[in-house]
């Protein structure tokens, strides 16, 4: 082989890596140029995305807010209406306690009248007990009832002492005076009941 064959083949070689090192280099640089296209294209999906759940989130809020609001809205008138129906239950129950209570009004003016008229004090003191009795049965249909006092054990949530003597004829801590009746209506204590209170006697000799 001639000195020009060699070099003319060497030369070929050469080009031949040259278009070789092209290729690989174009290769390479569409490999990143798509790398880094799919990469842009994935960011902004997962930016879409989240956009998208921040929307959802946003009108979540939105619907949790306004169902706070009308559910607050609506607490609201129905404590105002309980309000005002237990304003007319108590204005009902008094005017149905007056209406009660003025056939007794009537019973004792007209016992008064009478007591006037004909001096008659027995008939003016039966019309007296008549009137107690019906005053009384109108606090029973209420609840009212008045405390046992007299021989009961002194109960401080009932009865109010407002002395002890000595007795010998009850236990120490009861009560042997009533000085004002008391009164419960329902169970609870309207007044309580002021009473004297047996204490044992000192043993003191005189």
């Amino acid at each position: 082989m001639t000195v020009d064959s060699k070099e003319k083949e060497t030369k070929q070689k050469e080009a031949e890596e040259e278009v070789q090192n092209k290729e690989k280099g174009n290769h390479g640089s569409n490999h990143k140029k798509t790398k880094g296209k799919s990469q842009k294209t994935a960011s902004t999906a997962k930016i879409r995305e989240l956009e998208k759940k921040l929307e959802e989130t946003e009108k979540e809020r939105n619907e949790l807010k306004d169902t706070l609001l009308r559910k607050a809205a609506e607490f609201e008138n129905y404590k105002r209406r309980r309000e005002n129906e237990f304003i007319q239950l108590i204005a009902s129950s008094n005017a149905e306690l007056i209406a009660q209570l003025l056939p007794i009004l009537d019973d004792y003016e007209r016992s008064m009248k009478a007591a006037k008229e004909s001096r008659d004090f027995d008939s003016f003191f039966q019309g007296i007990e008549l009137i107690y009795k019906n005053l009384t049965n109108v606090l029973e249909k209420q609840g009212v009832k008045p405390i046992e006092a007299v021989g009961q054990p002194f109960d401080p949530d009932l009865h109010d002492a407002l002395m002890q003597v000595e007795r010998n004829d009850h236990p120490p801590g009861t009560v042997v005076e009533e000085h004002l009746k008391g009164y419960t209506m329902h169970d609870r204590v309207l007044r309580h009941a002021q009473v004297i209170v047996s204490k044992e006697e000192s043993g003191e000799s005189s």
